[in-house]
């Protein structure tokens, strides 16, 4: 294509972080084939001093693929005025890269971009593109500590209500979340529903390592139930441990691995029940790269979170993740579009709440899958061939593109 578009996408988190690697920079590279892209990003120092291979190994394939890569430092403190800071600054560079560039088009990826974008919307003739990825008040309750009903609170609400109508599109994470938009809103723009994708020729079942890892940890034949990501209050080890404790009332020789890259922190968690068989339970600090190879040691997965009012805007990575894998799937129905996808697929089960009746309906249904198990597992690699995939994801992607820059 001899005359790309050019365009912004604007990101809050830097390139070495976790959810940028698998979120952010495939969907780049791939739409770089089609258009000049621009990436503002706010990296934050201490990141990448301690993840130089990983930012330099970001800045390396941004070059490849001649995207042109503007970086901004993050801003911690102080809380609130650091973030407005950033917004003004980031506002600023913004416009410059807009006009210097002629960029048509920006994608404006979670909350900070928004407000950057919705500013750059008003005073130049950008189209723009909102990347939504949760309900911006409700997010900072849950992560920010803001006062529900406090004034910052209702900002933001009042704030996001003028930027998705300014938005001249919308990308959501969920169907229950596109649903709501346009029957909440009464926004007539193009709304779209684009999951957390993932790549499926890294995600897939490997026979090889699932025979050599068992045999490494010991697990010979025993019924193993994964869990991959990180450790906090919000992922819900209790309820995790809680399940395997009635799992294994139900399949005595089963077992947890626990895939995270905060090892100690799992286990720590882990002493303080006395109430389950520890032995039977192992946590693991492992690369990202070695994450497939460990998920083919299972044979069903744990996607749980705590319940709260932005689960309608969910879609866990780890989900496709564990499908593309061949793994069946346990978790919570109100998170995204969870329950939708593993029942009427048949890949999985969601449950209705976190306490033991469920627990053991949700057992008594996954047993059940799995009288067809090699069905099963072909079954959640095909749904996450045909729905995860980042060759789906960019498709959706390049369409909005299209939509927008050549309007």
């Amino acid at each position: 294509m001899t005359n790309k578009s050019n365009i912004l996408y604007i990101s809050y988190l830097g390139m070495s972080e976790a959810i940028p690697k698998s979120q952010v920079l495939p969907y780049l590279l791939r739409l770089s084939e089609y258009y000049k892209i621009h990436l503002l990003s706010f990296e934050k120092k201490e990141l990448i001093r301690n993840n130089y291979d990983e930012f330099k190994n970001a800045e390396r394939q941004l070059k490849e693929k001649k995207i042109t890569w503007h970086r901004l430092r993050y801003h911690k403190n102080p809380r609130i005025v650091s973030s407005f800071f950033d917004i003004l600054i980031g506002t600023a560079y913004a416009f410059y890269i807009v006009i210097r560039y002629r960029v048509s088009m920006v994608h404006a990826r979670s909350n900070a971009p928004i407000a950057i974008g919705f500013i750059l919307k008003i005073f130049t003739r950008i189209k723009l593109l909102y990347d939504r990825r949760g309900i911006m008040a409700k997010d900072h309750v849950e992560h920010s500590a803001w006062k529900e009903e406090g004034w910052l609170y209702r900002l933001a609400i009042y704030f996001e209500n003028i930027a998705i109508k300014k938005s001249d599109t919308i990308v959501v994470l969920s169907e229950k979340m596109n649903t709501h938009l346009k029957d909440n809103l009464k926004n007539n723009n193009l709304i779209t529903t684009i999951p957390c994708c993932i790549d499926i020729n890294k995600f897939q079942y490997n026979h090889a390592a699932r025979a050599e890892l068992r045999e490494k940890l010991c697990l010979g034949q025993k019924f193993i139930l994964a869990y991959s990501g990180s450790v906090g209050t919000y992922n819900l080890f209790d309820e995790m441990f809680d399940f395997f404790k009635v799992l294994r009332v139900f399949i005595p020789d089963s077992h947890f691995l626990i895939l995270t890259q905060n090892k100690d922190v799992a286990s720590d968690l882990l002493l303080k029940r006395n109430d389950i068989n520890k032995a039977e339970i192992t946590p693991m600090s492992i690369a990202g790269d070695e994450m497939p190879l460990y998920l083919s040691v299972a044979d069903a997965a744990l996607a749980f979170r705590r319940d709260s009012p932005t689960a309608i805007a969910a879609s866990p990575t780890k989900l496709g993740e564990y499908l593309a894998c061949g793994l069946p799937v346990i978790s919570m129905s109100k998170i995204g579009d969870v329950a939708e996808i593993l029942t009427a697929n048949k890949i999985g089960i969601a449950i209705d709440s976190y306490n033991e009746d469920e627990y053991k309906k949700a057992i008594s249904g996954l047993i059940s899958l799995f009288k067809e198990e090699k069905a099963l597992r072909q079954r959640c690699r095909k749904f996450a061939e045909d729905f995860f995939s980042l060759e789906r994801g960019s498709a959706l992607y390049r369409q909005i593109y299209d939509y927008l820059t050549k309007r």
